[in-house]
Order: structure tokens, then sequence, then C-alpha cells
């Protein structure tokens, strides 16, 4: 009877560790990776489908939604958009950029390629000037809103469908600085595990 009690201890402490341990697994966590939703960009040598792996500085912003329209128009783009990430991305392939609902549906991202050279003074040390990095504009708009399962730990979140993004740093969809072309390779995003966009871009000289 002893063998038995002591059996069915063992057993009941066995599963109360079990349980802690399964509590405590990684997909129990709602981090910043995978689970929040982001423009998830592949980069490529221009012209091909090999990886480009390049050091990125970049920033996402949204219009102000509390501005009106007549504001907005004369006040410019610099004083009516909020800046909602600003980040890098070093020696990687692959980046992700936050994104934020708002009523324009519209997400607007400057992405440098590196970062700004300061020229110094050879005796003073001083910055004579500063050479900026090749930058482009890329716009996200999508149409709907929806709510997606993202993890066990964060549970439902918005997901932006009907996604398209442009590369508008000169005219339309031509060439930009340094990125010359972007093809939008899927059209919804629930968190930051999809590419969503494949960046084809020249090699920083």
């Amino acid at each position: 009877m002893k063998n038995i009690q002591r059996f069915l201890a063992y057993s009941i402490f066995a599963s109360i560790i079990s349980l802690a341990f399964y509590s405590c697994e990684d997909d129990d966590i709602c981090t910043d990776e995978g689970d929040v939703p982001r423009m998830v960009a592949d980069m490529y040598y221009d012209g091909t489908n090999v990886p480009l792996e390049d050091s990125i500085y970049y920033w996402a912003y949204v219009y102000n939604d509390s501005i009106t329209k007549g504001i907005r128009e004369a006040t410019g783009t610099s004083k009516d958009t909020v800046l909602i990430e600003k980040n890098s991305a070093l020696g990687k392939t692959s980046f992700g950029i936050a994104l934020r609902n708002n009523s324009k549906k519209e997400i607007y991202y400057t992405i440098a390629q590196g970062s700004d050279i300061d020229v110094k003074d050879s005796i003073t040390g001083k910055v004579i000037r500063t050479i900026p990095a090749k930058r482009d504009r890329l716009i996200l708009k999508y149409d709907t809103l929806g709510n997606g399962y993202t993890s066990k730990a964060c549970g439902f979140g918005l997901t932006f469908k009907g996604v398209d993004v442009k590369l508008v740093t000169k005219t339309g969809n031509g060439a930009g600085n340094w990125i010359k072309k972007i093809e939008t390779v899927n059209t919804e995003i629930k968190d930051g595990s999809t590419t969503i966009i494949k960046l084809f871009a020249d090699e920083r000289n």
C-alpha cells in the first residue's frame, strides 16, 4: 500500500513539473520578432536571385490623423507625418519594418544604404561636410484590416490585407538611387515571418 501511495505521489509531482516546463515554452512568449506585423524585405543583387548582404538604415512614417486636410496641405509632408520606427539592419540579407493602422491606409518608408559619412579636417578633426548615404522611398498601401491569429501567447492581432508596395523615389516605379526595382510577393501581413517584397539593388561601392 505504501508503494502505491509513493508511486502516486511521484506521479503527481512529475505531472506538476511537466506542466510548469510546458507553460514556459518559447512560443508562450509574445516577442517583437515574429508576432508583430512587419513589412519584411529580402534583398537581392539587381537582375539576380542571389541574396545581397548589406547594412541599411530605415525610417517608417504614417500621416498624423489628428491634422486636418487644410493644415496638412499648408505644412507639407515634413510636419504632418509621425515617425513610428527608426532602426537599422547591419550585414543582413533581410529586414522587417513596422506597420501601423492609419486613416490613409499608407505607410511611408525611407531606406538608406548605410550611414552618412562625415568628412573631417585632417588637422582640426572638425566635420567639413557630410556625404549622405543613398536613400530611396517606398510607399506601402493596404485595402483592409482583419484579425489574424499570431501565436498562443499573443493571441489575435491586426492583419493587413491587399498590401501593395511601390518604389517612388523618382517617378512612379522607376529605378531609385540604390534600389533598382521591387517586387511584391505577398499581399497579407499578419506577423514578421513572411517576406512581403523582394528588393533588387546595386552593391555598395
